[in-house]
């Protein structure tokens, strides 16, 4: 049986990054490391198997590339302030895997099916490669474990009554690669979802002169915002731009990192402070909404029912060469705000009562959050921090976050009861921060028979005045700093992370701050990990969590209740990580670019280097 040092399971932008670190920050064999994919090329999402014609990536030309690796414009064929192409980014990202030597440690089409932690601290790993002569399985041993399936691995397909008399191809937008030829006969086709892949569905639909029909459940979080570039005073701003700018973060009350504190206290604890933080997200949606044109009636059934405070990246970037909206007006894309309750032969009824022909359904539902890996021995997923979906234990609705955190520690009477505790001053502390959070998003529907609810107020207001309720069974990751399992047994063995289990703009800043983190937690012996007490980690962890549910609930399209989701916080949140590692957060010439520029993956370059020469005299361990 094989053995690795360490085995890192997924191919895309994560299991990229951690590979390069491992091999650039401490190992002197990189044949000791391997990358498990199912996929048969590299990319993860951006697989070639898993292109689709369209698509693209809400980031522009300069944003979404590894720090050491610019993307060359001529090479790819780019122009600055371009969305990139989905082939451009798996051809870049095939290139990086080849000049880092990634390449040779890549071994395509194994699908992990099963890992299992030995007596002696090692996973042993169930495989099965997916090769030409059919299914064979295998399996090989490691020391340490990272899991890099991302978000978009495993697909969310809900079974519609009916479905069994539908006619029609009926898939999940994950195969739209292998199956969009089958849409080019149809002429009504029915898209269920709101998010980023539903819009690119609808938008390939109707750009070639068929007709699309968003299906967008009231139950959910409503329509996304869709954001296009905008000027203020001459200076264009982009989501992507705002969000990475320090200036701009203040106004979010994340938890993460300590740099400009004093700054960020003051707009969070005073009321002045509370006046601006209510100005500059009014303002915010004002410019966003007026950019878009959601004045238009007939686009009130896509204006978001939340304030731009509340959005998670659900949001979508207007990348696309034919005005999106411009298909709505002439009438190739129609909103319902239903669900679906029933098919037929050639239909699609709604719960608002209408009924849709259809000649194909889409669904864009989302994923899977939890890894689709099984862990054992049973139980080991509640203790690893993973999501209820994934637990080797069978679920019910009545397990509650208490029973589960319970089963993660290992604690079934008064330590579960103290996890209560600090929760719930962890809830109270947050909330104390911030006093938006303490309440449910105000949400905003559009009415069909009242004129005044669908015009876009100047000044919204950012909750409700309904406390935010939290469902108890709820089960998001539970990993310290999103990352690695906080249970005292994990902690000691340190054999096992979780990387890019969180959905950021900044996918990439973020990405190579978690590989370079897990990497020193791995092998590193002056790793702050190994002062922290378990009591302490446990007390981040559980407020860490609490922070993403009551920043990011379901009911403006978050994520906050399965895992974290950043948007304005993606470069706290990258601070933090570096302060961990005792590395420079504040990473511009002057003070003046720390504040008002945004941060690129350009910023970062040489991290890795940075670190192995902290650690060079530190006693770090290699492999």
């Amino acid at each position: 049986m094989e053995h690795f040092d360490v085995v890192i399971v997924g191919a895309g932008l994560h299991g990229l990054a951690m590979a390069r670190t491992l091999v650039d920050a401490v190992s002197n064999n990189p044949k000791r490391i391997v990358i498990l994919d199912e996929n048969r090329s590299i990319g993860g999402t951006w697989a070639a198997e898993r292109l689709y014609p369209g698509l693209k990536t809400n980031n522009v030309v300069g944003s979404y590339e590894f720090s050491d690796f610019p993307m060359d414009l001529k090479r790819y064929g780019l122009k600055p302030g371009q969305h990139i192409p989905g082939l451009v980014v798996h051809e870049y990202f095939t290139d990086f895997a080849k000049y880092f030597g990634l390449d040779k440690l890549f071994r395509p089409q194994t699908k992990v099916e099963a890992a299992s932690l030995l007596e002696n601290g090692t996973w042993r790993l169930d495989c099965i490669y997916l090769g030409k002569d059919g299914p064979k399985t295998r399996q090989l041993t490691c020391d340490k474990l990272v899991i890099a399936t991302g978000l978009t691995s495993e697909a969310r397909m809900p079974t519609f009554p009916g479905s069994a008399n539908f006619l029609g191809p009926l898939f999940h937008a994950k195969d739209l690669h292998r199956r969009s030829h089958e849409l080019k006969g149809c002429q009504e086709v029915v898209v269920v979802g709101g998010n980023k892949s539903a819009w690119d569905v609808c938008y390939s639909v109707a750009s070639r002169g068929a007709r699309a029909h968003m299906v967008i459940r009231q139950s959910g979080g409503g329509p996304s915002w869709v954001w296009r570039q905008f000027s203020i005073f001459g200076v264009r701003l982009t989501l992507a731009r705002l969000s990475s700018t320090r200036l701009f973060s203040w106004f979010d009350p994340s938890p993460f990192g300590s740099s400009f504190s004093s700054v960020r206290r003051f707009l969070h604890g005073t009321i002045i402070g509370s006046w601006l933080i209510w100005a500059f997200w009014t303002a915010l949606d004002y410019f966003a909404a007026a950019a878009t044109g959601y004045s238009d009636p007939r686009l009130r059934m896509l204006r978001p029912w939340t304030s731009t405070f509340w959005m998670g990246n659900s949001l979508s970037i207007h990348n696309y060469e034919i005005d999106w909206f411009e298909l709505v007006r002439k009438g190739r894309i129609v909103v319902h705000h239903a669900d679906v309750t029933t098919m037929g032969e050639k239909m699609v009824q709604l719960s608002d009562g209408s009924i849709v022909d259809a000649d194909a359904v889409v669904s864009c539902t989302g994923w899977k959050c939890a890894p689709p890996i099984r862990f054992y021995p049973e139980g080991i997923s509640e203790e690893l921090g993973l999501p209820c979906e994934a637990n080797s234990i069978t679920q019910t609705p009545n397990n509650s976050l208490r029973e589960v955190e319970a089963k993660r520690t290992g604690n079934m009477g008064p330590q579960s009861r103290h996890d209560d505790e600090v929760r719930s001053k962890a809830r109270a502390e947050i909330k104390r921060q911030c006093s938006q959070l303490g309440f449910s998003p105000k949400r905003t529907l559009p009415s069909k028979d009242s004129e005044i609810q669908t015009k876009w107020t100047s000044f919204p207001r950012l909750h409700s005045n309904t406390p935010l309720l939290l469902d108890s069974t709820e089960t998001p990751y539970h990993l310290y700093r999103f990352l690695v399992p906080c249970s005292p047994k994990f902690l000691h063995l340190r054999n096992i992370a979780f990387i890019g289990m969180h959905r950021s703009i900044h996918a990439v800043i973020v990405a190579q701050a978690q590989a370079l983190w897990i990497t020193a937690f791995f092998f590193s012996s002056n790793h702050p990990q190994t002062i922290l007490d378990a009591e302490t980690v446990s007390r981040e962890t559980i407020s860490h969590v609490e922070y993403e549910r009551l920043r990011r609930p379901k009911e403006s399209g978050g994520s906050g209740a399965s895992f974290p989701d950043l948007v304005f916080d993606s470069i706290p949140y990258t601070d933090l990580l570096l302060e961990d590692l005792g590395l420079k957060t504040m990473r511009k010439r002057t003070l003046w670019a720390e504040i008002a520029r945004p941060y690129l993956p350009a910023d970062y370059r040489g991290l890795i280097d940075e670190w192995r020469a902290k650690t060079t005299h530190n006693n770090a361990r290699v492999f």
